[in-house]
């Protein structure tokens, strides 16, 4: 079900408050959570990482290596949003599940950690619509020039921005600085040098321990000279498709400072290749997400259809697809249809 592409309201709040409009017996459903749903979807992703390898090893050339990075780009995103969704408990009925899963098949192969991504994103969530976000700093400077969103789009591609993130998880890993995904954290901690590698070979274990799997699997297929395909993916796609993605959910929103989900977030169409670049399991589906963080990602869609039935989107911003983001990130006016 679609919309035609919202033209921004004058800073004017849509109608009702969003903490008291919904019927708890009504939304019931969308609160369910599967555990056969959840693994369905986890197998997915992998399968989709199992399919980028595959093509390159098949016929290497560079359709399919440019295919196999897009791939693996948008699935370490994907692997990154279940690591979100286990971070919630939302994603697998059974607790242990969102913690093992996420920490060893989400978070471990794409270099982060389960708990400190949980204690920094749940604060997001608290403090959304405000200054103390700490996600604030990735959209209070937007709208950008497009000369802007160009360099940062080059810096993406060519792996700056990759390195520089990475640089980044390492001084987290290795607690010189607090979980931050903003990774604007300057206030570090003086620790010894013996401890700081103690605790980055610590934080990197699970992952090593991903990483060497996949490179025995990809050995045993005789494939592992498209192993590197990760890393670059992981440098590059993933930076883009993730800066994309981040900008899409709170980047020059009606109103970034209102408390209300409907003016500090919006919700963006995605069609089959968006879902295969910037927006992997349902993600795209970021106003309902904060309305309540709850509701397990394969329920959200159904979940902005209920929201839509019942009128309480009206003011809010839901647009057709990424191009529209694109021009919100560097302050086009979008056309009604």
């Amino acid at each position: 079900m679609q919309l035609p592409s919202t033209q921004r309201p004058a800073m004017q709040h849509p109608k009702g408050d969003y903490k008291n409009l919904l019927n708890k017996d009504e939304i019931a459903v969308f609160m369910h959570k599967s555990d056969t749903k959840a693994l369905w979807m986890v197998l997915t992703n992998w399968v989709l990482i199992a399919c980028a390898f595959a093509l390159p090893a098949w016929d290497a050339n560079l359709l399919t290596v440019l295919a196999s990075l897009i791939l693996l780009g948008n699935r370490q995103l994907g692997l990154g949003i279940l690591m979100h969704d286990c971070a919630h408990s939302s994603l697998f009925a059974t607790r242990k599940y969102n913690q093992w899963v996420g920490q060893w098949l989400c978070a471990a192969p794409i270099l982060a950690d389960l708990n400190g991504y949980r204690k920094y994103h749940l604060k997001h969530h608290k403090e959304a619509g405000t200054t103390n976000d700490p996600d604030y700093p990735n959209y209070k400077n937007y709208p950008v020039t497009q000369k802007s969103l160009s360099r940062k789009i080059i810096r993406d591609l060519t792996g700056l921005t990759g390195l520089k993130t990475l640089y980044a998880v390492l001084l987290m890993h290795g607690k010189i600085i607090e979980y931050d995904m903003s990774y604007q954290k300057s206030d570090a901690q003086a620790l010894p040098i013996g401890a700081v590698i103690r605790n980055i070979l610590l934080a990197l274990l699970p992952g090593a321990v991903v990483h060497m799997a996949i490179v025995t699997v990809l050995t045993l297929c005789d494939a592992a000279f498209v192993y590197p395909l990760w890393w670059v993916a992981f440098l590059t796609t993933n930076m883009l498709f993730a800066r994309i993605r981040n900008s899409a959910e709170h980047a020059n929103v009606p109103d970034l400072l209102a408390k209300d989900p409907r003016l500090h977030a919006r919700t963006t169409y995605a069609s089959w290749w968006e879902r295969l670049t910037f927006a992997p399991n349902h993600v795209n589906y970021h106003l309902e997400h904060h309305w309540v963080p709850t509701v397990p990602p394969y329920h959200l869609a159904g979940f902005h259809r209920y929201l839509l039935q019942k009128g309480y989107l009206e003011g809010a911003e839901v647009l057709n697809g990424y191009t529209d983001v694109l021009r919100r990130m560097s302050g086009m006016a979008i056309k009604p249809n």
